[in-house]
């Protein structure tokens, strides 16, 4: 089932409406930017506890596109589940909710937690994905860890004060306007589902053609990710952006964008009919 309803928070330059779609009893918000084009959508997938909203810098890009954001369970208005859904059904319920959406072959970005949700999509819906994009990402509990010693001492000792500057700074401005703050429990319910989840088993299965991007300066999931899951996927390539942090589709939305288009440019993909 599929409901059309009014954004209820809509900001200054205006957002798409709200689509609620429900798949496995729960109800999934999306939006869709340029709705109106034909051809192959892309499907985005956001990173723990931030909402669709954050998405429309990285969204507005891809003007000639269709934009589909879809929200998991405990971000934005997306309500959390009562028990942490696992990685396979949660791949279900996103590309179900992607169907509702008219999206049944796609090309698939992922952020962060979104980024693992869509390597597991690309594995498990093999013939749904033409096209992946990994961003800010990692392969789960066997991902490369930041090296605290080769910082200052004082973010050695206090690392998370690190991660939470480092965020915010990316937020800053008009993000911080239209982020829908998550609750500490639904954020916890996120880090569950993937608790014990790694992907290098099945990343040689993926078949998609993968462009990997991290930020040089990310210290949440350190670039060396971006070269680890590059050398377990067949046909991937991965680039490290110089001075981006964690967030740098959204706080630079036209660098993230211009490396995507130009991967899409190279690896051409005709869409299946809708």
């Amino acid at each position: 089932m599929l409901n059309k309803t009014r954004s209820d928070n809509l900001d200054e330059g205006g957002l798409p409406p709200d689509y609620w779609c429900e798949t496995g009893g729960l109800l999934l918000r999306a939006k869709v930017w340029n709705e109106d084009r034909q051809g192959l959508p892309i499907v985005f997938l956001n990173g723990i506890g931030t909402s669709l909203e954050i998405a429309a810098p990285l969204a507005e890009q891809f003007s000639g596109r269709r934009f589909i954001a879809i929200e998991m369970p405990g971000s934005g208005l997306t309500a959390n589940t009562s028990i942490p859904l696992p990685p396979a059904l949660l791949a279900r319920f996103a590309v179900e909710a992607a169907s509702q959406l008219g999206a049944y072959q796609f090309d698939l970005i992922g952020l962060s937690i979104g980024g693992a949700l869509a390597q597991q999509i690309a594995w498990q819906y093999r013939d749904r994905v033409a096209r992946l994009v990994l961003a800010g990402t990692c392969s789960g509990y066997t991902m490369l860890p930041h090296d605290w010693m080769a910082d200052r001492l004082m973010w050695t000792m206090n690392p998370l004060a690190v991660v939470m500057n480092d965020l915010i700074s990316d937020l800053i401005g008009p993000h911080l306007n239209t982020l829908i703050q998550p609750t500490p429990a639904s954020v916890a319910s996120q880090f569950a589902s993937f608790a014990g989840w790694t992907s290098l088993a099945f990343l040689p299965m993926v078949k998609s053609p993968t462009l990997v991007l991290a930020g040089s300066r990310d210290r949440i999931i350190p670039p060396s990710n971006a070269a680890q899951l590059s050398a377990f996927l067949p046909n991937a390539d991965h680039r490290i952006l110089p001075d981006a942090a964690h967030l740098f589709p959204f706080s630079e939305p036209e660098r993230t964008a211009r490396h995507i288009m130009r991967f899409y440019e190279k690896t051409p993909h005709a869409a299946m009919a809708d």
